[in-house]
């Protein structure tokens, strides 16, 4: 029966998909149904986990879904600064100078640790980027924070997957794989890599964003909140340490 419709119901269809296709990605085709936000990551896997599960619970506060999609890192920016999609995350502050149509929520969702990964346990990094000179490094082609401070390095390798940084490293074919902390172990004990370690102290330690599209720019202050009052209530902590224990 749900292919057979009757002419005014074929075109309250049609009118509802124009509709839709005329507000963008945003819009929903039922009223019952909350509008669901389409948010872009190219983030590693617990980063990832955090977004999706801080972003729907804070959404769901202010009246909204969301959905998340995963995709390559600068592919995952320009998409969402043209408008494709509706957000994008987690990323530094800082991106909304480059990537003119989008706007921070300047609420941290999390906080993470940039290091360094190396198999030679003398490798040592006091001095943090400014010592990144005497080696070979190797990043994830679009990870801004790498891309702006490690491109002094001897040599500069960038790789599309991070499971190439760690083979890389235990070949022996760089010298350092640029990563985050907590991510990067999990990765490492997955692979069996047992020889690799991080080095410490990290490189940097950030606060971590969602930007949306200038067109969401309304809903900014409503996350804000929502974010806020989750950290106060303790539903925040109680994700994000989860979402850490489960690697």
């Amino acid at each position: 029966h749900a292919n057979h419709y009757s002419v005014e119901e074929t075109s309250v269809r049609f009118v509802h998909l124009f509709a839709a296709s005329l507000l963008g990605p945003a819009a929903s085709l039922s009223g019952a149904q909350p509008v669901a936000l389409t948010l872009s990551t190219g983030n590693t896997p617990l980063d990832r986990k955090v977004l999706e599960e801080v972003s729907a619970e804070a959404f769901r506060r202010i009246g909204l879904a969301v959905k998340i999609v995963s995709q390559p890192s600068e592919r995952s920016l320009q998409e969402a600064n043209q408008g494709s999609v509706d957000g994008e995350g987690l990323r530094v502050e800082g991106l909304d100078s480059q990537f003119p149509q989008l706007v921070r929520v300047p609420e941290s969702f999390v906080g993470i640790s940039f290091v360094a990964f190396a198999r030679d346990p003398s490798v040592r990094l006091t001095a943090g980027w400014a010592d990144l000179p005497r080696y070979r490094v190797a990043f994830v082609h679009g990870w801004k924070m790498f891309e702006a401070n490690a491109i002094g390095a001897k040599v500069v390798q960038r790789v599309d997957k991070a499971e190439q940084l760690f083979l890389m490293l235990d070949a022996g074919r760089t010298d350092l794989a640029l990563y985050t902390l907590a991510d990067g172990q999990a990765m490492v004990r997955s692979m069996g890599l047992d020889r690799i370690q991080a080095v410490s102290p990290s490189l940097k330690d950030v606060d971590m964003y969602l930007y949306l599209n200038r067109r969401h720019e309304a809903l900014v202050p409503k996350l804000v909140r929502a974010l806020r009052d989750m950290k106060a209530d303790g539903t925040h902590a109680r994700i994000v340490t989860a979402v850490r224990a489960s690697k």
